[in-house]
């Protein structure tokens, strides 16, 4: 497709050729063609055949009420890759639906999503109920009155059986309404190596940068830059049904939260919830490094916490009464930390008193931003958790020294 502007849909759907894992059929775009809305209904572009490669467009919405780009169907192998997409007031940039299966959307810039009435929520990426196996990769998602990416439950909405097995990793993601990555009941999700920054409370967000809630099950949130926002992770609150279960929150640095704009000022906040793991991450300059046990929703039951680097924050620990088979060990929290237990301030030897632990400890470890290396009181002081590490004993905080 050559440089200039189209009016139409582009449709690649029963009449068109299907592509192979050997031999993809590709659209490439010379000069950025841009497309915008033209006649037919729909989104901009509709992909419903497998293996097909859309490369180097821009998608100008012009600010009507439909998607740049839905997938559905059997779409495996299928990318939207380097390519504009912006200033649409539909639900989102992209979406994947009708058991749309293996979609790729690479190295793209989305951006300027925005509904002003009703539901204003215009995400990014939208993954529907039924979605198998979806990549969400390098790219910059921003300025959306929404979210970044939203892996849509089937609660309340659809009686599809939920998304299973999405991948967001490399992403930037910033600046957006609500937050950078929000998951409800979705299966099997990975949310590795992103960026998320700029996200403050709003009239339907709470400056979350990360929200897994409702029956979210066996989500990986791993070697994510959390910063300048009103809450880092959260785990939990809203469900209908079961909980979230099976989450893994693991060496992220998450820094400069504050309650700035209204925000909550917590880096990490685990609630109602079976069985989560929170094992080598780096918190610094948070008003609260982590809040667990609360009982928003319902107990936190057998939380994992060990191998956590806590630097300069306001209150290191806020923990809370519901947390069932708790096991927290081989922390480590800034010299003089604060800490609050079921409602009481407390030193560390009554944190550690209210939570069962004997091997955590308070020491100065630097961990500052950009490296987040830590220096030596916190290196081979950590348990084996699984993950791999170098030296005697793993470092705590979620830089390994020494490899």
């Amino acid at each position: 497709m050559l440089a200039g502007t189209y009016a139409e849909r582009v449709v690649i759907g029963d009449n068109a050729k299907a592509g192979s894992e050997g031999s993809p059929i590709t659209l490439q775009g010379e000069g950025k063609p841009r497309i915008v809305p033209g006649s037919g209904s729909g989104a901009l572009v509709q992909v419903r055949r497998p293996y097909w490669i859309l490369d180097g467009l821009e998608l100008d919405v012009q600010r009507q009420p439909v998607y740049a780009v839905t997938f559905q169907g059997n779409v495996k192998g299928s990318t939207l890759a380097n390519s504009e997409l912006h200033h649409g007031t539909h639900g989102a940039a992209v979406t994947t639906y009708d058991s749309a299966t293996g979609a790729v959307i690479e190295n793209n810039h989305i951006h300027d999503f925005v509904k002003s009435s009703g539901n204003q929520d215009s995400h990014g990426v939208v993954v529907q109920p039924a979605s198998h196996d979806i990549t969400v990769r390098n790219n910059d998602i921003h300025d959306n009155s929404g979210d970044s990416v939203q892996c849509l439950g089937p609660e309340g909405f659809s009686s599809l059986p939920p998304a299973e097995g999405l991948l967001i990793e490399n992403n930037h993601f910033y600046a957006n309404r609500e937050n950078a990555v929000d998951i409800k009941t979705c299966h099997d999700v990975t949310i590795r190596n992103n960026k998320m920054h700029g996200f403050k409370p709003s009239s339907t967000a709470k400056g979350d940068a990360v929200v897994v809630h409702y029956s979210a099950r066996d989500v990986v949130i791993e070697d994510n830059e959390v910063y300048d926002s009103g809450k880092g992770i959260s785990v939990g609150g809203n469900h209908e049904g079961p909980v979230p279960s099976g989450v893994v929150v693991r060496r992220n640095r998450v820094h400069d939260i504050s309650k700035q704009g209204g925000g909550e000022g917590t880096a990490i906040r685990l609630e109602n919830s079976e069985g989560t793991v929170l094992v080598n991450n780096t918190v610094t300059r948070a008003d609260t490094a982590l809040i667990l046990g609360h009982g928003t929703g319902g107990a936190t039951s057998n939380l994992q916490v060990e191998n956590n680097l806590i630097a300069e924050s306001g209150v290191a620990v806020n923990l809370g009464g519901q947390r069932p088979g708790l096991k927290m060990r081989h922390n480590l929290f800034p010299a003089g930390a604060q800490f609050t237990a079921n409602g009481k301030t407390v030193d560390l030897v009554g944190f550690q008193q209210a939570a069962g632990d004997s091997t955590s400890t308070t020491g100065n470890a630097g961990a500052a931003p950009p490296a987040f290396g830590p220096d030596s009181v916190a290196v081979d002081r950590g348990a084996n958790v699984g993950l791999p590490f170098c030296g005697g004993a793993p470092d705590i905080g979620a830089v390994e020294t020494g490899c």
